[in-house]
């Protein structure tokens, strides 16, 4: 299949010029094409560079350069001015999405979220040229009740993916895919580390309140084992940043990392025992969301401790140690269990993970998932 995609893929260097670029999302989006490249499929991408709005940020965002270069990777220029910005990106799509249009024969077009911008634009597209439009929901902030806000945004979409369970069990749409994430492939070096005088509670990620920061910041208070090291890194704002800055001037167990690169990533994953995943189970904001990090953390073959979000799908229970509540004490209560765990357990527990991600979850399968999916939903709109 033809596929012209409306979503960025970033390479490493922008991630170092711009806070508001997001290493979750490209990473997810890059697995899928990848996936289907790979497959025998073709696609094009069309995606702008995050920015904050201008004076915070430049006025026309981004360089072509920051764009992965080992796809069809076209970079979408606007005019980056409060008020006006969102509805730049809206014309700025469906202008450069013509001029592909004109020059390839699409069987359909792919939304990567259905954000205002993305959504006119493939909206108009689908209209004028007869292609069918599928929306990839990684998340939406609140439904609303009845799911009047999602159905307004993006409803009239001919197919919709759902990374969330919950999601794709509850949204009023007739065709949908249940697809949360992926993994190309498991770490070379696969299971439980060898024992060592030191264990390793590791998490990396989004370092905000719905990512469950006041867990990992109490964490350390309920945990006085000495020989515990507490290694957090990932992307934080200002304020978030110099507390963790703060938390690991107090305690000399706590590892700081703050952003953490692709080549330090793979390092803190080999030295972690137990993985961390406190996402706050409350908050509206995840129900949505199926936190892709657990794909990358299970990649390992180690323990993961996590909260229960709606996104999760069931098959997860019985690979991780799941807290009962969102509470610092439900989840240190856990995080001591995993602690706990003898090397036979980990290593069944591996074994589990390992079956599930080559049966369930490579890329490559969920890629082949997705293009059968389109297929139909190809099918369907030609009726």
């Amino acid at each position: 299949m033809n596929f012209l995609i409306f979503g960025t893929i970033l390479n490493k260097d922008s991630f170092t010029y711009n806070q508001a670029a997001n290493p979750a999302s490209t990473k997810w989006l890059n697995g899928l094409a990848s996936g289907l490249s790979e497959g025998g499929n073709k696609i094009t991408l069309l995606g702008h560079c995050y920015e904050q709005a201008w004076p915070k940020g430049k006025l026309f965002p981004g360089k072509s350069h920051y764009l992965e270069n080992k796809f069809d990777n076209h970079l979408v220029p606007f005019l980056n001015v409060p008020g006006i910005r969102f509805s730049s990106m809206a014309r700025s799509y469906y202008r450069q999405a013509v001029r592909r249009i004109s020059q390839s024969n699409y069987d359909a077009i792919v939304t990567y979220n259905p954000y205002p911008w993305h959504a006119s634009a493939a909206r108009q597209l689908s209209e004028k040229f007869n292609i069918p439009w599928i929306s990839l929901n990684l998340d939406f902030d609140d439904v609303g009740p009845k799911w009047i806000k999602f159905l307004r945004q993006a409803g009239d979409a001919n197919g919709h993916v759902f990374l969330s369970a919950w999601g794709f069990r509850e949204a009023p749409v007739v065709s949908k895919l249940h697809l949360d994430s992926g993994v190309t492939q498991l770490k070379p070096i696969f299971g439980p580390r060898e024992e060592s005088a030191t264990l390793n509670l590791v998490y990396l990620g989004g370092l905000g309140g719905v990512n469950g920061l006041e867990v990992l910041m109490e964490l350390p208070k309920t945990i006085p084992d000495a020989n515990v090291r507490f290694i957090l890194g990932g992307k934080a704002l200002p304020e978030a940043n110099k507390r963790l800055q703060q938390l690991a001037m107090r305690d000399s167990r706590v590892e700081y990392r703050g952003f953490v690169r692709d080549d330090e990533v793979e390092e803190l994953y080999a030295r972690a025992d137990v993985f961390l995943n406190p996402r706050d189970p409350d908050s509206v904001v995840n129900d949505m969301v199926f936190p892709s990090k657990i794909l990358h953390y299970l990649a390992n073959g180690k323990t993961l401790v996590s909260t229960w979000t709606k996104g999760l799908d069931e098959a997860y229970r019985d690979l991780m140690i799941v807290a009962d509540g969102a509470s610092v004490q439900n989840f240190s209560t856990v995080v001591r269990q995993a602690m706990a765990e003898t090397k036979n357990e980990r290593v069944l527990r591996s074994t589990k993970i390992k079956k599930f991600l080559e049966e369930t979850r490579l890329w490559s399968i969920q890629a082949e998932r997705f293009r059968v999916f389109s297929e139909q939903v190809c099918a369907d709109f030609k009726v």
